[in-house]
């Protein structure tokens, strides 16, 4: 599988032209599993989107890994089930400075996903470029512009014609969307939040897409069958005839000379 991980990812960044490592991530159900491959930096204090823009930008020690206790980030070890969400989570307290009271705040919170809601089911993750994951990841997060994200979502809709549909909330993107991937399979596209903007380095033109990992040779099939018509970069149709203002334009008087 690891090998068909770096076939994957050369596929993908050679239709998409990615500025960027797609990202692999791995939910860890024991934190010592972090210790098993000497491969993995083990980071003491981070965040889900500390750790993606490391497996993006870094040239070296790009495979992180951090145990529950080194996520930093409430939403991010709530959503990863790092922790059994809580309730200052679940009453929506933390977003009080993002909405007009308490119920807006709770029904915000209620809109994002979370596997902590169903207890703390992991104690870890691992986060690297895809291709090179030590592990088999459980999710795939790939930075895009609108356009690429586009070439994306036709790609998965060839299998079966299924919509990518998604709930954007502004807060927990990364997190929220990997929960979804891992709980029900789902392919998302998000913006990013403003965590993933701070310690994520993601730039204003970007987007998330978030998806399970077993869905690689599903979107891989998609955009080699696509390609004929929706090759990305998006070539403009060009044949139509062009119209100049009157004073721009050659006077046939002047193609006589």
């Amino acid at each position: 599988m690891f090998q068909d991980l770096e076939l994957y990812t050369a596929e993908l960044k050679r239709c998409m032209s990615l500025s960027s490592n797609p990202v692999g991530i791995k939910l860890l159900t024991k934190a010592n599993e972090l210790v098993d491959n000497p491969d993995i930096r083990i980071l003491t204090s981070t965040a889900p989107c500390q750790m993606a823009a490391i497996a993006r930008y870094d040239r070296e020690d790009t495979v992180v890994g951090a145990s529950a206790r080194a996520i930093k980030c409430l939403w991010g070890a709530a959503c990863f089930g790092m922790i059994r969400t809580p309730q200052r989570l679940i009453d929506g307290t933390p977003l009080l400075p993002f909405v007009k009271d308490e119920a807006s705040a709770k029904k915000l919170h209620q809109s994002m996903s979370m596997l902590g809601d169903h207890g703390a089911k992991y104690a870890g993750a691992i986060i690297g470029p895809l291709n090179r994951m030590p592990v088999q990841p459980d999710a795939v997060v790939i930075y895009l512009n609108p356009a690429q994200a586009l070439r994306l979502i036709i790609a998965f809709a060839y299998k079966d014609g299924e919509a990518v549909t998604s709930v954007m909330t502004g807060q927990a993107s990364l997190c929220s969307a990997v929960a979804l991937a891992v709980e029900e399979g789902r392919i998302t596209i998000d913006i990013p939040c403003m965590g993933d903007r701070t310690y994520g380095l993601v730039q204003e033109h970007e987007l998330l897409m978030a998806f399970p990992a077993s869905k690689l040779p599903e979107l891989i099939e998609g955009v080699k069958m696509t390609e004929s018509v929706a090759a990305y970069p998006y070539g403009p149709f060009l044949r139509w005839p062009v119209i100049f203002p009157p004073n721009f334009e050659t006077r046939l008087s002047e193609l006589d000379k």
